[in-house]
């Protein structure tokens, strides 16, 4: 685990994130990451980076805490996931460009129930109440699953046409879920003192889930102010690589003190 967040520290994947940025705008006149799917595939070190946290992140000695730190394991692979799929869809599948941005929007959401799950699940047995939320977040999962799969099925049942509602209802239905996310995790941190920087890493990284998923829905009105479907991909990748570098970055960040601090010398 060290060696891996030794590698990959936060000034390393600050440079990746930048050599992503120019390389491509640049190299091959700004197209060579956009015709080559270069822009997609870097998606796979995430990838990689994710599934290493299954096996390589800190315990904490609270099976509720523990808890909510692999539904945060799970959203980061979600979220990771996506773009790949958004490139064999369009790339294998040759769905329409509207049914491909509206699951990465799917995809999005689910990795954003996935936080809001992990963090409700520990605060539901914390306020010793009934997980009634925990039921809502998990039929809306189900539900997305679900709508996945018909898109995938039939592209040609949603428009994200300027004219078309769906991309506000779409953009009102992540803010609504990043916020109760963002709220749930916020208040874990003040709760658990070793999951505050943990949780300020994970906040940041849902407001740019949330601000990543508006390249996808509004590309239509974006190409109209003068953005082509090359920049519009890149602005959507920029933003999805820095949010799963925060991502990372939070499961090196716990600081074990009192019982927690004992509980660690004693493994």
């Amino acid at each position: 685990m060290q060696r891996l967040d030794k590698i990959f520290n936060p000034v390393v994947l600050l440079a990746l994130n930048v050599a992503i940025i120019l390389g491509a705008e640049f190299v091959g006149g700004g197209n060579f990451f956009y015709d080559s799917g270069l822009i997609h595939a870097i998606a796979v070190l995430f990838i990689l980076l994710a599934a290493a946290r299954i096996f390589f992140h800190r315990y904490v000695y609270d099976q509720y805490l523990e808890k909510f730190i692999h539904f945060s394991i799970a959203a980061f692979i979600v979220f990771a996931l996506s773009h790949l799929i958004e490139f064999y869809t369009y790339e294998v599948l040759k769905l329409s460009l509207d049914t491909v941005f509206a699951n990465v929007a799917n995809f999005y959401a689910v990795s954003l129930i996935l936080f809001a799950l992990g963090a409700e699940s520990f605060l539901s047995v914390h306020d010793k109440r009934r997980p009634w939320l925990l039921w809502l977040l998990g039929i809306i999962l189900a539900a997305l699953s679900l709508l996945v799969a018909i898109f995938l099925a039939q592209s040609s049942l949603v428009s994200l046409e300027i004219t078309s509602p769906i991309p506000l209802i779409y953009v009102a239905a992540i803010a609504i879920i990043g916020a109760i996310a963002c709220v749930k995790i916020f208040r874990i941190s003040t709760l658990v003192s070793i999951s505050s920087t943990f949780s300020g890493y994970m906040i940041a990284a849902i407001v740019l889930i949330m601000a990543a998923v508006l390249p996808n829905i509004f590309y239509e009105p974006l190409q109209t102010l003068g953005f082509d479907e090359r920049q519009v991909i890149y602005i959507s990748h920029f933003i999805f690589y820095a949010a799963l570098s925060l991502m990372f970055l939070a499961f090196r960040t716990f600081s074990f003190t009192g019982i927690y601090s004992e509980a660690e010398k004693l493994k």
